[in-house]
């Protein structure tokens, strides 16, 4: 159960193309551009058309609403006419989309979608019945999306650092730049001369984690 609205509070908002969006969440592009174009979730930052941008926080958003929406052997999934009833029902309780992947739980049984409100639990719909239910660790590597905190065992994502960019830990080198000097042909050694702060085993982890996105 959720103590204080403030903890729903980001400590800073990750800024991420449309492209890394996808390639983060494990939900495809074209699911995601789907989503804006029929208003079922906007991009928090850039609306677009052209661009658009996604925080952090959108990206457990659109995790929670692909997993909602998929179904399991061991839990019915969610209506879209459901989904969208339950984000309306997040902003008449004075809280925005981006707070639903902390406030949005799922029956296992019927696939209907419920409210963790600080006080109670309810039904994510006009009724508002009180409820239990369960929710869904969405920072955990889903699909083929990684872990959003910790997408590898030296790179962390922290949303308030370096625009929420993967980085090697206790560094401000971001996994992006040294994929794109992979791509560019340099070698570990020669990437290594230019960041000597990161061993190679973290400059191998990077670029790896790198090449998995664009795979």
């Amino acid at each position: 159960m959720i103590a204080d609205k403030k903890q729903f509070m980001e400590p800073g908002r990750g800024v991420y193309d449309t492209h890394r969006a996808a390639a983060l969440s494990g939900v495809p592009a074209s699911t995601l551009h789907y989503w804006v174009r029929t208003g079922l979730y906007i991009p928090s930052i850039s609306p677009g058309p052209r661009t658009r941008l996604w925080s952090w926080s959108d990206l457990l958003a659109l995790r929670a609403i692909d997993w909602f929406r998929k179904g399991a052997e061991t839990r019915a999934k969610a209506r879209v006419a459901e989904i969208r009833k339950a984000l309306e029902q997040i902003e008449l309780s004075g809280y925005s989309r981006e707070d639903l992947s902390q406030l949005l739980a799922i029956s296992a049984v019927d696939g209907n979608l419920f409210l963790q409100l600080p006080e109670q639990t309810i039904r994510a719909n006009d009724s508002r019945q009180v409820a239990i239910s369960e929710m869904l660790y969405l920072v955990r590597p889903y699909k083929n999306g990684p872990d959003l905190l910790q997408p590898r065992p030296l790179l962390r994502i922290i949303p308030g650092k370096l625009h929420g960019e993967p980085h090697i830990v206790g560094t401000r080198i971001p996994s992006l730049t040294l994929g794109a000097l992979d791509r560019d042909g340099y070698t570990t050694q020669q990437i290594q001369m230019m960041y000597p702060d990161a061993t190679e085993e973290a400059l191998r982890e990077a670029i790896e984690f790198e090449r998995s996105l664009t795979a």
